[in-house]
């Protein structure tokens, strides 16, 4: 008892001798604040600068001598010494005066970068590396910044495979100048030699390297290198456990590990997965819907009762069963979604609840964004229209319809969105059409070269919302690109010399005349084609009428009128020309009409994906030229896959027929037959390498059968702009009619490149290389092809 009385003193005694201390202690500063603050600043005085003058330290500066001393007003000023990024230390000291105080401000200057060196750098050139570096000689030395350009210095060295490179920056100061040297040990180049899967029974190892971005090395290195990123890689393993849960294994678990071969330079990355269970569907429950029956929309599901839980096809029914409603104006409806796990093992209970609301109707349609473009050329891609029930499924097509016009900035990458406004009554909306102008006019200088056509130089302009009627209001109005815009109409002007073909052609087409579904157009040309076997002149002019049927379905019928002129190579003999090419030597004029249908149902015109175009026609001429001519040519794309950040891989298929026939009972002129070979034809094979052959000289002189079919994968490289191919082309240009079979069927296979450069527009490079399988005696081969340009395949 005693012994704590004595603690409970002793604390009380030491509390007070705290208090006591603590009072004491801060009376004294206090006082002598008060005292330093009742005095003036007589004089300011900066130390330690080499560099840097004092006035412009002073310059930034509050306080000014005669002010009364303000500890709060030094600090900030300190504050805007540190600000000026040249000093390492900054302290103040304070000295008393007979009048008054003495602020000293002491400085430490940073040093000055006067060299920057790299040492162990064998595999890198230091004038790349110097280019990495944000610093340079002449900044103030900051070691923040060396840190952070070590960074910079590793990140370069793992783009070229050096997974293992260190980087470490010091300075070194010597009589006065201060050098910065980056120490690199780069380590071994190190690529990726194989990408193992462990545990994978669910999936095939091919199937699950298409989830990854990861790549090992192989041909091309300069394409695939064998990289190894880290971010990535780990990225790729996230990618694979979400591939596994949205297809059912939901317990999935997925680990890795790096092994390294005995030289250091090749690495093996293996993923070990833990499948676990896969989930099914035990019940599948879709409540509140009247307007629709369960099975018209379960049949619109994914996830089925009984079959695999697809983890991403929740949110994907989800919006289904919303569009579903969306296409019938019910586009406010709600649809939740909740599933719960089954205790009775790997089920999952689906249920779908369905909120039906109003339909709702289109009150006004408002086009915002078009400064060039009139409304009506808008307004007429549109499929919806006021007082129609809001479709939804139209306004992804009107979407897909604007686009496709070319009007509008591509790269913006929505060129023309579609949005909803509340209407004057509740089942009433206002639909946005908010579109982004796009450059349509193209002013070309260049040229190109085609397997099918050699080189030729190109002057050329083509605008695709053109407006005749639009003049310039000054000539700066024309100039800048306010004039001749807006009306929708396709102008082209083009004038291409070249050493086998030569054009000159001016076109002007509206392809909706007053807004009507009716289009026209008028264009006059002059060809000129040098074959092997004879020269070609067209001179000619054409009109053109057309109406859209369907949607995306249209008709086109072309009255010709031209001039041909055919002449035998200069300095060749009657003996080595062709009969055929003697027989039509002369002029003739030729006036026909030609009746076409053209279909495009693909998602984008320029760089299809999905979905097929087709186009046929039927040509009947007269006068010197006695014929009739059928083509029919189609083409489909679909979509086998995507792999994110990388691209589509697409498979393209398709078929061209043609079929003529003289009128007048003779031959049909050796200018109107088919051909086979060439880009776009039979590849592998020479342009119009492939068709029947004179008896005498051997040369190809066309046929009155064409038929050609093509299959085409391809593979993004680098997203759309670099892709790969593999082809296998098929088809036959032979006699008559009577051979529409599959005997003489060339057959060719090879891989190509095609290159979409944005500068060049719209222009595709095409680069490929066939090898013909199947081949004639008398056919002409050409391994390599290279287009860019166009070249027609008959």
């Amino acid at each position: 008892m005693r012994l704590c009385r004595v603690l409970l003193q002793a604390t009380r005694l030491f509390g007070v001798l705290v208090l006591i201390f603590c009072v004491g202690y801060k009376e004294i500063p206090c006082a002598e604040t008060q005292n330093k603050t009742a005095q003036t600043i007589k004089k300011i005085e900066i130390r330690g600068t080499q560099r840097i003058s004092p006035s412009a330290i002073k310059s930034s500066f509050r306080v000014k001598e005669g002010d009364l001393y303000n500890p709060l007003a030094v600090s900030r000023d300190v504050d805007a010494i540190w600000s000026l990024g040249f000093f390492d230390n900054i302290e103040v000291e304070v000295e008393e005066l007979k009048d008054g105080l003495k602020l000293i401000f002491v400085v430490t200057e940073r040093a000055m970068i006067d060299e920057i060196q790299f040492t162990g750098n064998k595999k890198i050139k230091t004038k790349k590396l110097e280019k990495q570096l944000e610093i340079k000689k002449g900044d103030y030395l900051k070691y923040y910044l060396l840190k952070l350009e070590e960074e910079k210095i590793k990140e370069l060295y793992i783009k070229k495979c050096f997974n293992r490179v260190q980087v470490h920056a010091e300075s070194k100061t010597v009589d006065g100048k201060t050098t910065v040297v980056f120490n690199i040990n780069e380590g071994p180049k190190i690529r990726i030699a194989k990408i193992s899967f462990e545990g994978n029974t669910g999936f095939k190892r091919r199937k699950l390297l298409k989830q990854m971005e990861t790549r090992r090395k192989r041909f091309p290195a300069f394409i695939f290198p064998g990289r190894f990123d880290s971010k990535k890689f780990e990225a790729d393993v996230e990618k694979v456990k979400e591939f596994y849960m949205n297809n059912g294994w939901l317990d999935v678990d997925v680990g890795w590990d790096i092994t390294y071969g005995d030289d250091n330079k090749t690495m093996y990355l293996t993923l070990h997965i833990k499948e676990g269970e896969r989930y099914s569907v035990e019940t599948l429950t879709i409540k509140g819907a009247a307007l629709f029956t369960d099975e018209e929309l379960k049949g619109k599901l994914k996830l089925q009762q009984g079959g695999p839980f697809f983890l991403d096809a929740v949110d994907k029914d989800t919006y289904q069963l919303r569009l579903m409603y969306g296409e019938q104006g019910y586009v406010t409806t709600v649809v939740k979604e909740k599933h719960t796990f089954s205790s009775e093992g790997a089920k999952v209970n689906v249920f779908f609840t369905v909120e039906e609301k109003d339909r709702h109707y289109i009150e006004k349609i408002k086009i915002t964004g078009n400064d060039k473009t009139r409304d009506n050329v808008i307004r007429r891609q549109l499929t919806f229209h006021p007082g129609e029930k809001l479709d939804t499924e139209k306004i992804r097509d009107s979407q897909r319809r604007l686009a496709n016009t070319g009007y509008f900035d591509m790269e913006s990458g929505m060129p023309a969105g579609i949005n909803f406004e509340q209407g004057s009554e509740p089942d009433k909306q206002n639909i946005v059409v908010d579109v982004k102008e796009g450059r349509t006019g193209m002013l070309r200088f260049g040229g190109g070269f085609g397997a099918n056509v050699g080189v030729f130089g190109d002057v050329s302009y083509t605008d695709r919302n053109f407006d005749v009627t639009d003049l310039p209001k000054s000539w700066d109005d024309f100039l800048q690109g306010n004039a001749f815009r807006g009306a929708g109409e396709i102008l082209t002007l083009r004038f291409s010399p070249g050493f086998q073909r030569t054009e000159i052609m001016a076109s002007l087409t509206n392809p909706s005349v007053f807004d009507s579904p009716y289009s026209a157009g008028l264009s006059f040309f002059d060809y000129l084609r040098w074959y092997r076997e004879y020269e070609q002149q067209d001179i000619g002019s054409r009109v053109s009428v057309g109406r859209e049927l369907q949607r995306d379905f249209f008709v086109k019928l072309s009255p010709e009128l031209n001039i041909i002129d055919i002449s035998k190579r200069d300095g060749e003999d009657d003996e080595d020309v062709p009969q055929d090419v003697l027989d039509a030597e002369g002029s003739y004029l030729k006036a026909g009409v030609t009746l076409s249908a053209n279909i495009n149902k693909t998602d984008n015109i320029y760089a299809p994906t999905k979905g097929f175009q087709g186009e046929s026609s039927l040509e009947i001429a007269g006068l010197d030229v006695d014929i009739a001519k059928y083509i029919f040519q189609v083409t489909k794309f679909k979509t086998l896959f995507e792999i994110p950040k990388w691209g589509k891989h697409v498979l393209a298929y398709g078929g061209t027929f043609g079929l003529v026939e003289s009128t007048s009972g003779e031959d049909v002129p050796i200018f109107e037959r088919f051909y086979a070979g060439g880009y776009n034809s039979i590849r592998g094979f020479r342009f119009r390498g492939v068709s029947p052959v004179d008896s005498k000289t051997g040369d190809q002189i066309g046929g009155d059968l064409l038929m050609l079919m093509n299959t085409e994968y391809l593979i993004p490289v680098y997203k759309d702009m670099i892709r790969a191919a593999v082809f296998v082309d098929t088809g036959k240009a032979d006699k008559s009619a009577s051979d529409i079979n599959f005997d003489r069927f060339r057959l060719s296979s090879g891989v190509g490149l095609r290159l979409n450069v944005p500068f060049l527009g719209r222009s595709t490079i095409s680069i490929d290389y066939g090898i013909p399988i199947i081949q004639e005696d008398k056919d002409e081969t050409q391994s390599f092809s290279f287009n860019f340009g166009g070249g027609n395949s008959y």
